[in-house]
C-alpha cells in the first residue's frame, strides 16, 4: 500500500493556491491552480492518477507543480489535479474502492471521482490537457492525442522525446488510427467515457495521453511525461 499522507505532505509543503475538490474514502482529490499574469492566457489541464496502479502521472504533476514555472506563466494558466484516484493509488490498483474503471465512467453521473472532477471544471474550458498514463505490457512509450482542428503535434512530439527512451513499436491494442509509429488518434467510438475524450468533447480544444512503460524506472517516465507536456507547450509559444 502506498501512503496518500506522505503525497498530501508533499503536495501542501508546496505552499501553492489549491482546494479540496472532493473526498473518496477519508481521502481528499486537490486541484491546483497556477495563474498567469498574462492579460489572455490559454489555459491548461493537467491530470494524473485516474488509474490508481500508475504512479509515474501522479509523480509528473507533482514534479511539473514543484519545479521553476515562472517563463510558462508568462504564457499559460494551469489547473492540475494530480491524483484522481486516491483509493486506487494507495491499494496500487487501476479501479476505484468499487472496482470501477474512472477512466470508462465520465459518460454517466454514476462513480464519484468522475462525477468531482467534472464538477470542478464545469465552467472551464482549455487549449489544451494532458492526462498522464501507464501502460504495463509496452516496452516504449506512446502516445494518443485528439485535436479539433486535426493539427496533430504528436509526430513532432514523439520526434522531441525519443532522446528520453523509445518509442513502442508494438500496435496500441485499441483499434485507433495511426497518425506515426507510436502516435494515435484519439478514437470517436471511445465516446465521452474516458476522460480525456469526455474533454475533447466538452472542454478541451486538443488532449495527450501519453503512456510511458511501466517497466522503466520511475524517473524516466515522470521525464518523458514531462518532455511531451513542454514539448506540446513550447509548440504554443512558438505558434504565437
Amino acid at each position: 500500500m502506498r501512503d496518500y499522507s506522505d503525497l498530501i505532505r508533499r503536495l501542501k509543503r508546496l505552499d501553492l493556491p489549491h482546494k479540496t475538490i472532493g473526498v473518496v474514502d477519508d481521502s481528499p482529490i486537490y486541484l491546483f491552480q497556477l495563474q498567469s499574469q498574462s492579460s489572455n492566457p490559454k489555459q491548461i489541464l493537467i491530470t494524473g492518477g485516474v488509474h490508481g496502479d500508475e504512479p509515474a502521472g501522479v509523480e509528473a504533476a507533482i514534479s511539473f507543480l514543484a519545479r521553476d514555472n515562472t517563463e510558462l506563466l508568462n504564457h499559460f494558466s494551469f489547473v492540475v489535479i494530480p491524483c484522481i484516484n486516491p483509493y486506487g493509488y494507495i491499494h496500487e490498483m487501476r479501479e476505484n474502492e468499487n472496482n470501477v474503471d474512472i477512466n470508462r465512467s465520465f459518460e454517466t453521473d454514476d462513480v464519484l471521482e468522475a462525477v468531482i472532477v467534472k464538477d470542478a471544471i464545469r465552467d472551464m474550458q482549455f487549449a489544451m490537457t494532458i492526462d498522464f498514463h501507464e501502460d504495463y505490457e509496452a516496452s516504449g512509450f506512446y502516445l494518443y492525442e485528439g485535436i479539433q482542428n486535426e493539427q496533430y503535434l504528436g509526430p513532432i512530439i514523439a520526434n522531441v522525446v525519443k532522446s528520453i527512451g523509445p518509442i513502442d513499436t508494438e500496435d496500441s491494442g485499441e483499434d485507433t488510427t495511426a497518425i506515426t509509429q507510436g502516435v494515435y488518434k484519439v478514437a470517436s467510438k471511445w465516446g465521452a467515457q474516458g476522460l480525456a475524450p469526455y474533454l475533447l468533447h466538452y472542454h478541451s480544444e486538443h488532449v495527450i495521453i501519453p503512456e510511458t512503460p511501466t517497466v522503466w524506472e520511475l524517473d524516466q517516465r515522470v521525464a518523458l511525461h514531462l518532455g511531451i507536456l513542454d514539448t506540446a507547450l513550447t509548440h504554443y509559444i512558438e505558434e504565437t
